[in-house]
């Protein structure tokens, strides 16, 4: 009899544990469909229907236990899902426990640990929060030269995301040995001559025109756009990248027509590539407006002023007609109509200019002089000293940012 009890006792257990088995084996399935449905649902953009089966997807993962892998792995995805909408205070949360989990099953020197801690600095930078961020930067390039050892491409990406955090900072002299770094380690890697080398040049001669080391710059620019007219041709994106850094450092050192030489044929690529099929794109309108400046200090304003119309058209296909970023733009165009003596149009972009800017800013931000400033002269040179008069004081009693 007692015999008996003890078989029958065990075959409850194996009962017990086969059809916990079974569930968890359910619960996992489960998990996986919903995860799956997410992530489909998220490459056709249905957003309702991303959240929905993510969340699922995430109280079913609860059930695995506080460590387990699923769960850290669900936590990642909605915390990413949740800061594309806003949601900052949950997507920080979750993708920190998302990264105490990771470390928890696979250490704390795994490489999975450097892309969450990257996805977590990216969300500080782009909040403003560069001083959270750069902790979780060099602990990522740390993590990767661990796994990997100094040489490895992952920890090449590592070094230049720290270098542009410090260049957003203005820490010039801490971005230089990085940007270093990176050019020693992609020439050793992949050889002089490689798009990547060109890159990482370039990014170089840029830095070095921020530090006022003009003639390293121009050596470095020259090399990039060298090599990448080598390896692409004349008529690539790459090369419209060397080309603009190039121009951008002629122009501050005031030799305006080899900049505007450079700025054309960087306009030839854009509309060859772009203008075509996409002749709305935002780079378009950057290009025009750089071009037209270029024009505008060496007194060429006729020319400018188509390159900034088509600019303004753009601008306000992409973001709308009130929005801030017009500004620039509109004052810009006012000024070659000043200087052009047609001082209606000019007036009329000035005003809208001001509407935009006193909607955003108020009506005493600083950064209102240089819309206040074209207006006053429109006024001065139409012969209304006493509105321009009003409008210099004005600009007197602005206050800061």
């Amino acid at each position: 009899m007692k015999n008996r009890v003890r078989v029958l006792a065990g075959i409850s257990c194996l009962l017990l544990l086969s059809f916990g088995a079974f569930a968890q084996e359910d619960l996992d399935a489960k998990w996986k469909q919903h995860m799956e449905m997410a992530m489909q649902a998220l490459k056709e953009q249905r957003a309702n229907e991303a959240v929905l089966a993510f969340q699922a997807a995430h109280a079913i993962a609860e059930k695995f236990g506080a460590q387990d892998p699923r769960l850290g792995q669900t936590l990642f995805f909605l915390g990413q899902y949740y800061y594309t909408q806003n949601r900052f205070s949950e997507a920080g949360m979750l993708i920190r426990r998302s990264l105490s989990i990771t470390e928890f099953n696979r250490g704390p020197n795994d490489p999975e640990v450097a892309r969450i801690l990257d996805t977590l600095a990216s969300m500080y930078i782009n909040e403003g929060s560069a001083s959270e961020a750069e902790p979780l930067l060099k602990r990522a390039l740390s993590v990767r030269e661990t796994a990997f050892g100094p040489d490895n491409p992952d920890v090449d990406a590592s070094i230049n995301r720290l270098a542009s955090l410090y260049d957003s900072q203005r820490r010039y002299e801490e971005v230089e040995p990085l940007l270093q770094r990176s050019l020693e380690m992609r020439e050793k890697a992949v050889g002089e001559d490689h798009p990547l080398v060109a890159v990482a040049l370039n990014n170089l001669g840029v830095l070095y025109h921020k530090q006022g080391k003009l003639d390293e710059a121009e050596a470095l620019m020259k090399r990039a756009w060298t090599m990448r007219e080598k390896n692409f041709g004349l008529q690539h994106m790459e090369v419209d990248n060397s080309l603009s850094s190039l121009a951008a450092l002629y122009r501050d050192q005031e030799r305006y027509e080899e900049a505007e030489r450079l700025l054309m044929l960087s306009m030839s690529i854009r509309d060859n590539l772009l203008g075509t099929q996409h002749p709305m794109d935002p780079l378009l309108a950057a290009g025009l407006r750089e071009l037209a400046v270029v024009r505008m200090t060496q007194g060429k304003y006729a020319a400018s002023q188509p390159l900034l119309e088509r600019s303004l058209l753009i601008e306000e296909n992409f973001v709308g007609k009130t929005h801030p970023n017009l500004a620039s733009t509109l004052i810009n165009l006012a000024r070659v109509h000043l200087n052009q003596q047609q001082y209606d149009q000019a007036e009329q972009l000035l005003n809208r200019a001001l509407q935009i800017q006193e909607n955003s800013l108020g009506r005493q931000n600083s950064g209102l002089a240089p819309a206040l400033n074209t207006l006053a002269e429109v006024f001065r040179q139409t012969g209304r000293t006493a509105e321009a008069t009003s409008l210099d004081a004005r600009v007197d009693g602005l206050g800061g940012n």
